[in-house]
């Protein structure tokens, strides 16, 4: 009943969304259509999507324009949580977090005008479309999706099952310098790192251990604990465990159970697990930000998806060795261990 009620609201949801996209694009103009940028680039708005793997899937982007054009100002605009996350970050000159202060945000926009707007959603969304519209620039690019492509004076082309990297890189192209796979990597921004987690990390390299990653923010994704115990002992490398504050002891309970799994202390920041993952040999996840994480630190992945082939392409491991062990359901809890010992294996003779 209550998988019913769900899907009735999903339902409902997108005929609201779909209602209120179909009247803004009744008030929406096509601009002026452009093949290459031209004029000054001093200031560049991005509107950044809302998860922290999608923050960390932006960085390659904030990289190359810092490199390409040192003078131009980056501003990010956070319709979700990471604000903190792009504060972070050396490369950008102004973070504007909307949901916290609507009125500070709109008093800005009115005295800003920018030389280029980037909406980095690759499908059609309401409120992006909205900002796309509200916000103030001379240039105005966009994915190209047949539902969007008229809010735009230019769309990248880039097919739907691209690597999000790649496609945020694509704005590139639009601005001339060519790029390549290396330009594309994420990176994470330097954050308080605690002398334990310092250690921790290289006591992890010297042994040459792995990190499992217990977490992934919805129940589908998740692995159950008895299977992560039935893969541990099979594994003979020291182990870290990381986990979010409602996995703790479970986290705890692998750390009491095995001698080789190592304890450490709850990472405190997304550059506290970059510093962990960073220096293991390997990282064993569900699908979730950790992994663009280690695409950012060059670490080998073993990940663990649902049968969902759309995310696994755009959202899967870059740049990096990895194994993707692919559930037959929509859930990870349903992958066999033997599966994921399997692609252990061989991860262990590839690298």
């Amino acid at each position: 009943m209550r998988s019913a009620d769900a899907t009735v609201k999903r339902q409902r949801k997108a005929r609201r969304r779909a209602w209120l996209l179909k009247g803004l694009t009744l008030f929406a103009h096509a601009p002026r259509p452009m093949t290459r940028h031209d004029g000054p680039l001093n200031d560049v708005a991005i509107l950044a999507q809302e998860k922290l793997g999608d923050a960390i899937l932006l960085t390659p982007l904030l990289r190359l324009l810092k490199t390409q054009f040192p003078a131009c100002r980056v501003h990010v605009i956070c319709l979700g949580p990471n604000a903190g996350f792009f504060r972070a970050d050396p490369l950008v000159d102004r973070v504007y977090p909307v949901k916290q202060d609507y009125p500070a945000y709109f008093k800005a926009m009115r005295h800003t005008r920018f030389d280029l707007l980037f909406n980095t959603k690759d499908h059609p969304s309401f409120n992006f479309l909205l900002h796309t519209r509200l916000i103030p620039a001379r240039v105005r690019v966009g994915v190209s999706h047949p539902a969007q492509d008229h809010f735009f004076n230019a769309v990248l082309e880039t097919p739907f099952h691209s690597p999000i990297a790649e496609k945020n890189c694509a704005l590139l192209r639009f601005l001339e310098p060519e790029i390549s796979l290396e330009d594309c990597r994420p990176h994470i921004p330097v954050m308080a790192c605690r002398p334990e987690i310092k250690h921790g990390a290289a006591e992890l390299k010297k042994a040459e251990g792995i990190i499992i990653n217990l977490s992934a923010g919805q129940r589908e994704r998740e692995w159950p604990l008895d299977k992560w115990k039935t893969l541990l002992s099979t594994i003979e490398r020291p182990v870290l465990v990381l986990a979010m504050p409602d996995k703790q002891a479970e986290k705890e309970e692998l750390e009491d159970s095995f001698d080789h799994v190592w304890p450490v202390p709850p990472t405190e920041n997304i550059y506290e697990a970059y510093t962990l993952i960073h220096a293991a040999r390997m990282l064993i996840s569900p699908d979730t930000s950790l992994i663009h994480v280690a695409s950012a630190g060059k670490t080998a992945v073993i990940g663990l998806y649902r049968a969902d082939v759309e995310h696994l392409r755009r959202f899967g491991p870059y740049g990096i060795p990895f194994q993707q062990v692919i559930s037959d359901t929509p859930r990870v809890a349903d992958i066999a261990v033997d599966a994921v010992r399997d692609a252990y294996r061989q991860m262990e003779q590839d690298t």
